[in-house]
């Protein structure tokens, strides 16, 4: 059954006990120089997740699913999931409760969003809706070193996905998995529509068997995160607001304390939609919340170019480092910081105010990449 939360219900409850205070807008420019430390590449725990921090022995062995905790082999797999109306109700996904980490991107400068699930724990045999990719998540694939799975991208010129994706040798190395190539690919069986879901948002993944299909021998690029089980100091924040600039994209993400996440809700005004997955119905929540600030140009109005890496890759000018400010939401607080990324080989390192790396809380993590001239994030405490 699908959740609705009413936020003035919420707003009355809350006020029975404590004064509310004004949402206070973050300055996605504001200054803050951060000397950023030096930092190297973390070395997994032995029975730790590199991208979740939780025990893999304590993860769930689901039968026909692949990943770390089922096959022993770190093989991250990104997969493009459509957004449509919010992702919410008739256009819920499926697969969303084993994502260890969830992107949230533009893809319309009107505030139309996609989402990236990046599978490492635990690998599904199901999950979509699978959508197209544009250029700022082949860019972030590569920090991954993950598989791919799309359905379609965009050949625009300055914002060509196929050219990049052959710059970087993605489909050499067997890591692209395209969901319009035609039946002689031995991943196509693999795609499939669900029954009783309108096309195109019908388009359904065996994740888990195209993990099989990476060969065995290549090894992805280290990426792990560092972890804590202390909360981290900061402002008490109840609840984020994320507008987008448009009504069905928007979201928030509210603070429950008995299980220390951030559950998402998608809509504006004073009803809110919980954000699901379509099979388990479980309304998904993270342990941490990042905000990324971002750049993104807009070569057309539906082609969006969020650097994710310095603009040497993309136009030749400029640095191939790039970086930005970064929120951090964890444990019922904020944390300022800022993020940075040196090259397209390199992984984006998040840091706090005192310039080392930011250690997550163990649980799955939204990243939300910010629009950072059209989109605003707000927060509050009750």
């Amino acid at each position: 059954m699908k959740k609705m939360i009413s936020l003035l219900l919420l707003a009355t409850l809350l006020l029975a006990a404590v004064p509310a205070f004004a949402d206070t807008v973050i300055d996605p420019r504001e200054k803050r120089d951060i000397a950023l430390q030096e930092v190297q590449v973390n070395q997994a725990e032995e029975g730790v997740s590199p991208t979740t921090g939780l025990l893999l022995d304590d993860l769930e062995d689901i039968v026909g699913f692949a990943g770390l905790a089922v096959t022993g082999r770190y093989m991250p797999m990104l997969v493009q999931i459509d957004n449509t109306d919010g992702g919410v109700d008739k256009r819920a996904p499926w697969g969303a409760s084993y994502a260890d980490i969830v992107y949230e991107t533009p893809l319309y400068k009107a505030g139309n969003t996609r989402l990236s699930y990046l599978f490492s724990d635990l690998i599904p045999d199901s999950v979509g809706p699978v959508r197209s990719a544009r250029l700022g998540h082949v860019w972030l694939r590569e920090e991954w070193d993950a598989g791919f799975l799309y359905y379609g991208y965009q050949e625009f010129e300055k914002a060509d996905c196929k050219a990049e994706l052959r710059k970087w040798d993605v489909e050499k190395k067997g890591l692209a998995f395209s969901g319009t190539v035609g039946e002689g690919k031995k991943w196509k069986k693999y795609y499939t529509r669900r029954k009783g879901v309108a096309s195109p948002h019908n388009v359904d993944a065996n994740v888990s068997a195209m993990y099989d299909l990476i060969p065995a021998d290549f090894v992805p690029r280290n990426h792990t995160f560092l972890f804590t089980d202390a909360i981290p100091e900061g402002e008490i924040v109840d609840e984020i607001r994320i507008n987008t600039g448009h009504e069905a994209y928007s979201s928030a993400l509210i603070y429950d304390v008995d299980t220390n996440l951030y559950y998402r809700y998608m809509g504006v005004g004073d009803n809110l939609i919980a954000y699901e997955d379509k099979d388990t119905t479980e309304h998904i929540g993270f342990a941490n919340v990042i905000i990324q600030f971002a750049e993104v140009e807009w070569p057309r109005v539906d082609a969006p170019v969020t650097f994710h890496v310095g603009k040497k890759y993309y136009d030749n000018t400029g640095s191939y480092e790039v970086g930005g400010n970064a929120e951090y939401f964890m444990g019922g607080v904020r944390v300022k910081g800022c993020w940075q990324r040196k090259s397209m080989e390199d992984r984006t390192v998040f840091y706090t105010e005192d310039g080392k790396e930011l250690a997550l809380q163990r649980g799955k993590t939204l990243i939300v990449v910010v629009d950072s001239d059209l989109w605003q994030v707000s927060y509050a405490a009750y």
